[in-house]
C-alpha cells in the first residue's frame, strides 16, 4: 500500500461503491492468513473500510493486487531442522497513524525453528498515550500467542527449556517491564504490564532489544524480510 496513507471514512452513502469491495477484502484475506504475512497490514487497513468504501478506498485496494502479482515468487519456506526447537517472536506496533479513532496498530511475526508460523496485524481496543504504551499492548499480544503455542508445542513433547525471545525495538517499553521503578506513568495499562513482566520473571520470556531497521514486524516496512 501507499506509504503513510490515511484514508477517511465516508459517512455519506451516495459516496459509497458499487464495486466488490467487502468481496476483494475476504479474499485477500484467505490469502494473508493462508500464505502471505507481508500483506497483513494493508489487508487489516482496508478491511476497516467495508462498511463505508468509496471509489477511492477501491482504487487502493486494487492497488494489494498489483502488488501480489508482481510478487508472485515470494513465499514461505519450511526446512527440516535436527536442532533443538527454537521459539522467537518479534512485536512491534506504530502509534495512533489512523487519524478515525487515533488507536494504534499492534503486529507480530512468530518463528519456529527459524521459519515463520504464525502472524497478526491488530488494531488495538484503546487509544495509546505513547509509543511506549502502544508497544507494551504489541508486547502483551505476542505474549499471549506465545505462551499458547509453548503449551501446543509442549503437549507433543516439544517443551521449552529456554526462556522465549521476543525482539523489541522500544526501548523504554523494555525498561518498564525489567525495572520495577519505571512504570509510574502507565498505572492504567498495569495489567498488560505486570502481565508480561511475570511471564520475564517466570523465565518463559525474555525482552531483547533489537533495531528498528532489523524489526521484522514493522508494518511500516516496504520489503519483507521473511518472506
Amino acid at each position: 500500500m501507499e506509504p503513510g496513507l490515511k484514508l477517511e471514512k465516508k459517512k455519506d452513502t451516495k459516496e459509497m461503491t458499487s464495486k466488490p469491495y467487502r468481496e476483494l477484502i475476504g479474499c485477500l484475506m484467505y490469502l494473508m492468513v493462508t500464505s502471505r504475512p507481508d500483506i497483513c497490514a494493508a489487508v487489516n487497513y482496508f478491511a476497516a473500510f467495508q462498511c463505508c468504501a468509496t471509489e477511492e478506498h477501491w482504487v487502493h485496494l486494487k492497488r494489494v493486487l498489483r502488488y501480489l502479482q508482481g510478487t508472485t515468487d515470494y513465499k514461505l519456506v519450511y526446512r527440516r531442522q535436527v536442532s533443538p526447537t527454537i521459539l522467537e517472536a518479534y512485536a512491534d506496533a506504530d502509534w495512533g497513524n489512523d487519524p478515525n479513532d487515533r488507536r494504534s496498530v499492534s503486529g507480530f511475526v512468530i518463528k519456529l525453528c527459524g521459519s515463520v508460523v504464525a502472524w497478526t496485524t491488530k488494531k488495538q481496543s484503546s487509544v495509546a498515550l505513547s509509543t511506549t504504551e502502544a508497544e507494551l499492548m504489541a508486547l502483551c499480544l505476542t505474549s499471549c500467542e506465545l505462551a499458547w503455542m509453548a503449551k501446543l508445542l509442549s503437549s507433543i513433547g516439544c517443551a521449552m527449556n529456554e526462556p522465549i525471545n521476543i525482539f523489541e525495538d522500544n526501548q523504554p517499553c523494555i525498561a518498564i517491564i525489567v525495572e520495577p521503578g519505571k512504570q509510574k506513568r502507565l498505572k492504567h495499562v498495569d495489567i498488560q504490564h505486570f502481565f508480561v513482566r511475570e511471564l520475564v520473571e517466570d523465565g518463559k520470556l525474555r525482552i531483547v532489544y533489537l533495531p528498528t531497521e532489523q524489526q521484522i514486524a514493522d508494518c511500516s516496512d516496504t520489503k519483507p524480510k521473511f518472506l
